[in-house]
């Protein structure tokens, strides 16, 4: 649950939701601000951060928010699964595999029996390490962080998640209020050195996608 505390971390936290759900739907802040009875401008300093709506509107927004969600991740998992592609689908919130492709099921059969189940205490390797980074998960979060590419041989400590060294690209996408992980694998050297070899996001002023071994 937000604390709707002005111009606070959690309001910046949610001005960055709100201002990316409301983009990936094609909304324009005054059509936004027509639904909720309020201003755009209203909208404006609420994606800022610098305000927080009241508790009625809040509710109204989360409502729409996950509604959003819901009808698009059910399509996201259809699609997914479908794919002869080495491909899994996760929630960030929470770490959990929410779909994977006829290609990862063939390489990781077993695998799926642990779909829906929160994993966050289980990942290792450069998983792990993207958890554990605060800045990363910010901008993640907020919309600012599009893809992370790595090579690992593993993801998880359980006994399913055979060790092959292989290399991995996530895009992360917001779908209402949540942030999904969409996650394609390959082949690779198994002479490749393990670790994160790229990150991709939002320049400074949020127009355009670069490249770095860093996030902004």
């Amino acid at each position: 649950m937000w604390i709707a505390e002005k111009g606070g971390a959690d309001a910046n936290h949610f001005g960055g939701r709100l201002r990316t759900w409301r983009r990936h739907n094609n909304l324009k802040q005054a059509a936004l601000a027509q639904m909720l009875g309020v201003s755009q401008a209203a909208v404006a300093r609420w994606e800022r951060g610098l305000d927080m709506p009241g508790p009625e509107r809040f509710a109204r927004l989360r409502t729409l928010m996950s509604g959003a969600m819901r009808d698009e991740f059910a399509l996201e998992r259809l699609f997914v699964s479908r794919q002869s592609a080495i491909r899994a689908l996760y929630d960030v919130d929470g770490v959990r595999l929410v779909a994977t492709s006829a290609g990862f099921r063939h390489f990781w059969p077993d695998f799926s029996a642990f779909l829906d189940l929160p994993m966050a205490d289980r990942v290792v390797g450069e998983s792990r390490a993207m958890l554990r980074d605060g800045a990363l998960g910010y901008h993640i979060r907020n919309g600012t962080l599009g893809l992370i590419s790595g090579v690992s041989d593993r993801h998880t400590d359980m006994q399913v998640d055979t060790a092959i060294r292989h290399r991995w690209h996530v895009c992360f996408r917001r779908h209402g209020a949540r942030t999904l992980a969409d996650v394609a694998y390959e082949a690779c050297d198994p002479g490749l050195a393990l670790g994160i070899t790229d990150i991709v996001h939002l320049d400074q002023d949020g127009e355009n996608w670069i490249s770095s071994d860093s996030p902004a």
